[in-house]
């Protein structure tokens, strides 16, 4: 079993996932919105290049309000249009995205960018949405809870704390815990390129003192502090940004 997150519609890089490895688990992030390296992705296919990068600045310093008012600006004309014109994309990448899994037993959540509904739609048989359950592999409890950290943009895969913390308590006692972003440690949640702090679950960070499972293993912050950290006796694991890097975890390294 191997561990990816932030696939981001990165085809080539689903390319080289080993085939030797068993399970693939997905961490959330199947779709491309926007690459904020290069602003490739959706929202520059429907509202333009110009309109993105100015989007991207907005994030990089955290001005939340201007980009809603600016995202509620590019959907006053042509409101109708522009949304199937999203529909249609979210829709392709996710095809696309699956039809490179398709020869992989896949488990998966949804993370922040992740549209359910449309996931639900067009993912495969080999394909399990494994969210809010516990998996039991080689006798080990890996317990799963999907979303995105809410925020004023509130994107499709964000969901309130109490949802999130709901699927938590409902894992019961488990060896691992993996979920699309990270517990609140400054260290985690700290993107180096931006020098922001972008979004992690105190919830869980709760959780992990509480219950202590060995490993917490997520993705989301795409270049962090720190891809490790300690909290009590349990590791917590950045898996990596699979679209730039096609990193990945596998089960068998950990000790568990």
């Amino acid at each position: 079993m191997i561990f990816i997150s932030d696939i981001h519609h990165g085809l080539d890089s689903l390319d080289n996932l080993p085939r030797d490895k068993g399970p693939i688990v997905i961490l959330g992030d199947l779709i491309n919105w926007i690459d904020y390296r290069n602003g490739d992705g959706i929202a520059k296919d429907v509202f333009g290049e110009e309109n993105v990068q100015e989007l991207i600045e907005l994030r990089k310093k955290h001005d939340f309000s201007k980009r809603k008012k600016m995202w509620e600006q590019l959907f006053s004309e042509d409101k109708k249009l522009k949304q199937q014109q999203i529909q249609d994309s979210i829709q392709r990448q996710y095809v696309e995205v699956f039809d490179k899994l398709k020869n992989f037993e896949v488990y998966l959540i949804p993370g922040n960018v992740d549209s359910i509904d449309i996931l639900e739609e067009t993912k495969t048989k080999n394909i399990t949405n494994i969210d809010g359950q516990v998996l039991i592999h080689k006798k080990i409890k890996i317990g799963f809870a999907g979303g995105g950290v809410p925020t004023p943009i509130n994107a499709r895969g964000e969901i309130t704390e109490e949802a999130f913390e709901s699927k938590l308590q409902n894992l019961g006692d488990i060896d691992i815990i993996c979920t699309h972003a990270p517990p609140y440690v400054d260290e985690l949640i700290t993107d180096v390129i931006t020098n922001k702090k972008e979004q992690g679950w105190k919830v869980l960070k709760k959780f992990i003192e509480d219950i202590q499972p060995k490993f917490s293993i997520f993705g989301d912050v795409h270049q962090p502090k720190a891809y490790e950290w300690k909290i009590g006796s349990t590791q917590c694991i950045n898996v990596g940004y699979f679209r730039s890097n096609s990193n990945y975890l596998e089960l068998d390294s950990l000790k568990l």
